[in-house]
């Protein structure tokens, strides 16, 4: 995969705030209520948060991929809808709607990173920047040189996506204050620390990774392959691990530590397995992979809170291209948990 066909040329549309606690569900039921909702003079009213949160909000609901912006004079000022991803998990009766479980947070980060990725700063750091300890300035430099003559951002656009990221990920961030501290739950994932050797710099920390569910990165795998080669029923571990964009890269795993995982997801789930050919490890999995993929997902959530939260009213599909169509609530194909 390459950046140029994987991201959207977008840079600082956060307001400088990172996804907080309740905003992907805040960001869900605004729309769900009122496509204009992020438009209306009392949005910050309605959704209790600053101007600038308002905006914020809506970008991550976007970047996440459980709203899509539908049409309107700008893409700043277009109505949203609610896409079958943000209605399944995040809907009144979805299956995690207040992301209680670690495997949701895990699910959003690679959203948010696969393709079409609304956060390009965020796409090059985890799946391009092969450094393992870097300060900011580094991690700055690197995405100015690997945008150049693609999207040419301002430097001081590059230099507030790349604090965000590092604030939204990155435990024990010096500059962050206690509020912010406990109001950022993508640093459960310890996916960025601080260097215990260099000051001010930060380590991304790869391989095992105990809290990331099997099932998740199962999911990921064929959500990966939906995106990017519909149709395909076999791919290397190596692959997955290596590509850039693909979940190894994303979820920060080498190669050992995603055919564990892999290997794990396969002996719960009968819908994929993995074999061994001319000595390559590969994943195996009979159908669509957007389909496989949704029944991983639907199974990982049905052992997480119990058959009864995770029923459907009617056919479902949350990976691929498809996941990130508009639905209506209670209407149609309507991919709602019912109790």
């Amino acid at each position: 995969m390459r950046m140029d066909t994987s991201c959207a040329p977008v840079f600082a549309r956060h307001e400088t705030f990172h996804p907080r606690y309740g905003w992907v569900k805040k960001a869900v039921d605004a729309v769900a209520a009122d496509a204009n909702a992020f438009n209306r003079d009392n949005a910050i009213v309605e959704l209790g948060v600053g101007k600038n949160m308002v905006r914020s909000i809506r970008h991550w609901g976007i970047s996440f991929k459980v709203i899509a912006a539908t049409k309107g004079d700008s893409a700043r000022l277009s109505t949203c809808g609610v896409t079958a991803f943000g209605e399944a998990i995040f809907g009144d009766r979805g299956w995690d709607a207040y992301a209680e479980q670690l495997g949701t947070l895990w699910l959003l980060h690679w959203m948010l990173l696969a393709p079409p990725c609304n956060v390009p700063v965020w796409w090059l750091a985890f799946t391009e920047f092969t450094g393992i300890e870097f300060t900011e300035e580094q991690l700055e430099q690197f995405v100015i040189d690997r945008t150049r003559g693609w999207a040419e951002p301002n430097p001081s656009s590059i230099k507030k996506d790349v604090s965000c990221m590092l604030r939204m990920y990155a435990q024990g961030h010096s500059r962050v204050g206690f509020d912010e501290l406990i109001d950022c739950p993508f640093r459960e994932l310890e996916l960025i620390r601080p260097s215990s050797v260099t000051p001010g710099a930060f380590r991304f920390l790869v391989g095992d990774k105990p809290s990331l569910p099997p099932s998740i990165v199962a999911f990921a795998c064929l959500d990966f392959l939906a995106r990017v080669e519909s149709g395909a029923n076999t791919v290397t571990v190596s692959r997955l691990a290596t590509e850039p964009g693909a979940p190894g890269r994303v979820f920060r795993l080498s190669e050992a530590a995603l055919l564990g995982l892999l290997e794990q997801a396969a002996a719960l789930h009968d819908d994929i397995d993995v074999t061994q050919v001319a000595g390559v490890p590969q994943i195996v999995f009979a159908g669509e992979p957007a389909y496989v993929a949704t029944e991983l997902l639907r199974d990982y959530y049905r052992w997480a809170l119990g058959d009864a939260a995770v029923r459907f009213a009617g056919p479902l599909l949350v990976a691929g291209e498809e996941g990130q169509r508009v639905v209506t609530r209670n209407v149609g194909r309507l991919p709602v948990a019912v109790q």
